[in-house]
């Protein structure tokens, strides 16, 4: 997601990743994000901070297009290289660790 700010004339200020007050989200493909980015002083480095921001969005889709593909036996994890089933499984443990973590804090908030 990628969020703006703007003026009381309604142009846009800033660029940013997250969510906040006076902040607006904004579709990727709209012309006037695209020129504020082209005009930018740093056009290079607000480029480069929303790519590698939708490549990691782009990394979780294709996960779940994984997931998808398996589940209706289009392909089997086992038809994946040895390094993409190990990264996919440790990406799994990983999110069950963080859930689990979020979970253990939401009960400690719920029980004070």
């Amino acid at each position: 997601m990628i969020y703006v700010e703007r003026n009381p004339k309604g142009h846009i200020t800033n660029v940013e990743l997250t969510s906040g007050i006076n902040r607006e989200e904004i579709s990727v493909g709209d012309s006037e994000l695209i020129e504020f980015i082209k005009q930018s002083p740093s056009c290079e480095e607000l480029t480069n901070l929303i790519l590698h921001r939708l490549d990691l969005d782009m990394v979780r889709v294709i996960e779940d297009l994984l997931d998808i593909m398996i589940e209706r036996d289009l392909i089997r994890f086992t038809d994946l290289p040895l390094p993409v089933q190990e990264k996919l499984m440790f990406k799994r443990k990983i999110r069950t660790l963080s859930n689990e973590k979020t979970l253990l804090q939401e009960e400690e908030i719920l029980n004070l």
